[in-house]
């Protein structure tokens, strides 16, 4: 088992057993379905946080019925409890047609992922980069939007404002990689890696990005009263991003 894809994962010891076991009885119960197992998302590419993050699996199963997805809902309910989210059930061709509807999660996808069992659906067919930047722009108006509204509904406390920046952080992060690709930047890196590059490859200064990931990872904290400046200055760089990402889009580079 040593040999296994999911034990040559970078996680946690005890993660990659898990894993390891998913895997198994995947290949043990779906044998006869099974397209292909894929891990995707930060456990794929390095950035596996033990505690906050979670484990993303893409299962490409040959036929598609209720049946199917009631049989994916007992899976889940047996692993659900190990960080492994209830895994992205598709068929090959509904993968396929992905590629067009929606460019960014399928960037995330092939751009950093493990096969676990099966066969490999994830060609290497290039992605419109049109589509991809007008979703990455859309999804980060929309996080600025949330975030905001998010704010008020948690009255400006501070356990509200430290859960609300780590989702946004979490959601921007697959945007910035989208909108490098699509400028055929580099967008391979772990997260950390691709902030730092910003300066150089969008002129754009990543610091309270930065000081944002190192609280996620659980590396640093404000204090209690600095949560409403770190706030504020989160919002007003991601509305300096947006406007950054369209003076690109116009050839302001």
């Amino acid at each position: 088992m040593s040999d296994s894809p999911s034990q040559r994962v970078d996680l946690p010891e005890d993660v990659r057993d898990v894993l390891t076991r998913y895997v198994e009885q995947i290949n043990q119960d779906w044998s006869g379905d099974l397209g292909g197992l894929i891990l995707f998302g930060s456990a794929a590419r390095g950035d596996f946080i033990m505690g906050r993050s979670n484990i993303n699996l893409l299962l490409i199963v040959l036929n598609l019925s209720v049946e199917t997805l009631q049989k994916a809902g007992k899976l889940h309910h047996q692993w659900g409890r190990h960080q492994i989210i209830a895994p992205l059930v598709m068929t090959e061709e509904e993968l396929s047609r992905s590629r067009r509807f929606f460019p960014l999660e399928f960037l995330q996808m092939t751009h950093c992922h493990v096969l676990l069992a099966g066969h490999n659906p994830l060609g290497e067919e290039a992605i419109d980069a049109d589509r991809l930047r007008w979703q990455c722009e859309q999804e980060l108006m929309t996080n600025f939007l949330r975030i905001r509204q998010r704010f008020i509904e948690g009255e400006g406390r501070t356990e509200a404002i430290h859960a609300l920046l780590l989702l946004s952080i979490t959601a921007v992060l697959p945007v910035i990689r989208g909108i490098l690709y699509s400028l055929n930047q580099p967008s391979k890196e772990k997260d950390k890696e691709i902030l730092e590059t910003l300066p150089v490859t969008l002129q754009f200064d990543p610091t309270i990005f930065l000081e944002i990931l190192s609280i996620k990872r659980g590396l640093s904290s404000p204090g209690t009263f600095e949560w409403p400046k770190a706030f504020e200055r989160y919002l007003h760089s991601l509305e300096l991003f947006m406007k950054r990402i369209q003076e690109i889009r116009h050839g302001g580079r």
